[in-house]
């Protein structure tokens, strides 16, 4: 909408924030965009916001029980699930409203919060979906399919989830205009009613775009082909930054969350990386960090079809857990067999770098602890948070941080176990408060010293003291 330019834009943060830190500008290749007018420390906080508009499932209202019995009974036309149909009916004015719909009911919205929804999609909207049409019909709408259809994108493209119970979604006006990168100098969290807070994941120097992650921290350490695979299905848009394409782009970049190991000739150990830029060559050409010997075709077609083996069993695991006990799901020889496609193995050439890798060290970690083995449940955690620091170059990751704390909590759990040996004990004791502080540090400074996240660590570690104190000197009376 021609009424919300850039100067309008900037006109809001200047009345709401204040201080001039950032302005919005007008990217060639990206629209508007946020950058900082001045550097900025990582841990700083940028901004904080309040919903612009909040809406959450309605199980008891008709109107949105006509919504998701439409999106079930006819999903060849509703592509969406039912509360993003239902965000757009939730953002209507009085006057779109009038009528009243026949069925159920919709809360109005003010003209000025729906004009700033609107400002975040600024693609030109002709025609509605034959999905929006029908919802439009059979609610007995008058308002135009059209600005329906409009809203519906503002909120696709632009919206963070607000709640689990009920499903709620919420959107803001400034923080729309921080565009994504999987390697984000931002993260934004939520603080109470919803406010939407934002800081520095790094250093910001002045002049640089601000950007924050659209994709959950667990998805970061995934493969620049499935970040970016979930990225187009969800935001519509194809990834270019820095850890999905190279930079400059006329180099060949390295994906760090995909990487191959394995035994060259005279038995050199070969390490490469999947390129950033995909070619029909697949990895050929790529290089080894250690020896510099270029990957073959032969090689690339050999560690390629490795990988997708390896995938299909991975795979197989997801399933298989979700819907049985994984003591059911895994024996000893199938643990050898997953373990012997890893390239730390004699004859795997998958990872240890690899994002699937992980993943299979998240479910033996599971495995292992149900069977009381806790000491190959730890060597799986410290498998896990060694590839999740390497994983995540640009900056702290989340993940690692939940990871640290969830390995230190188990090893308080094994300190507290009654039949654990005391030389046991005494070797796990004076790891957990390093453990601890690690998480705390990387958590204190992506959401603030206040944030939960950060205080339910720090909680800890006066008990990891005292449970060093007991244990970590003590003799081995096993």
């Amino acid at each position: 909408m021609e009424e919300w330019d850039i100067d309008t834009i900037n006109q809001y943060c200047k009345e709401h924030f204040g201080d001039n830190a950032f302005e919005c500008i007008l990217s060639e290749t990206k629209g508007r965009i946020m950058v900082a007018n001045k550097p900025i420390s990582q841990g700083e906080l940028l901004f904080e916001e309040p919903p612009l508009h909040i809406v959450s499932e309605e199980k008891d209202n008709k109107a949105f029980q006509l919504v998701k019995r439409l999106c079930k009974e006819e999903p060849a036309t509703f592509d969406y699930e039912p509360l993003w149909y239902w965000t757009a009916l939730c953002s209507l004015t009085e006057e779109d409203l009038r009528p009243k719909p026949k069925i159920g009911t919709l809360k109005p919205v003010p003209k000025l919060t729906q004009k700033r929804l609107l400002c975040l999609f600024h693609e030109p909207v002709e025609e509605a979906s034959d999905a929006v049409q029908r919802l439009v019909r059979d609610l007995g709408l008058s308002t135009p399919p059209v600005l329906v259809e409009e809203l519906l994108q503002a909120w696709i493209l632009n919206c963070f989830e607000h709640s689990e119970d009920p499903l709620g979604y919420s959107a803001y006006f400034a923080s729309s205009f921080v565009s994504h990168s999987c390697g984000a100098n931002g993260i934004w969290s939520e603080g109470d009613d919803g406010l939407h807070i934002l800081r520095a994941r790094r250093d910001i120097a002045r002049g640089d775009e601000v950007c924050i992650s659209y994709l959950p921290e667990d998805v970061l350490l995934h493969s620049a082909a499935e970040r970016k695979k979930s990225l187009k299905s969800t935001k519509q848009f194809d990834c270019s930054c820095e850890r999905c394409a190279p930079q400059p782009p006329d180099e060949v970049g390295e994906d760090l969350c995909r990487g191959f190991t394995w035994k060259g000739a005279g038995g050199r150990s070969l390490q490469v990386f999947s390129p950033l830029t995909e070619t029909e060559q697949g990895l050929q050409g790529a290089v080894c960090r250690e020896c510099l010997t270029k990957v073959s075709a032969a090689d690339s077609q050999r560690l390629l079809k490795a990988e997708d083996t390896f995938e299909e069993q991975i795979k197989k695991l997801d399933s298989a857990s979700e819907k049985r006990n994984i003591s059911k799901v895994l024996s000893a020889d199938h643990e050898k067999r997953l373990l012997s496609m890893i390239g730390d193995s004699e004859a795997g050439v998958v990872g240890p770098q690899h994002w699937l890798c992980e993943r299979l060290w998240e479910h033996l970690e599971s495995w292992h602890k149900q069977a009381g083995r806790w000491e190959k449940e730890l060597q799986m955690l410290n498998k896990r948070t060694d590839y999740q620091r390497s994983a995540y170059r640009p900056g702290p990751s989340g993940t690692l941080a939940w990871t640290l704390e969830h390995q230190a909590d188990r090893m308080m759990e094994l300190l507290e176990q009654a039949d654990l040996p005391a030389k046991a004990k005494q070797e796990i004791a004076p790891g957990v408060l390093p453990i601890l502080e690690e998480s705390a540090r990387i958590l204190r400074l992506m959401f603030g010293a206040d944030h939960e996240y950060h205080t339910s660590v720090h909680n800890k570690m006066e008990k990891a003291e005292r449970l060093r104190k007991r244990h970590g000197n003590s003799m081995d009376t096993s």
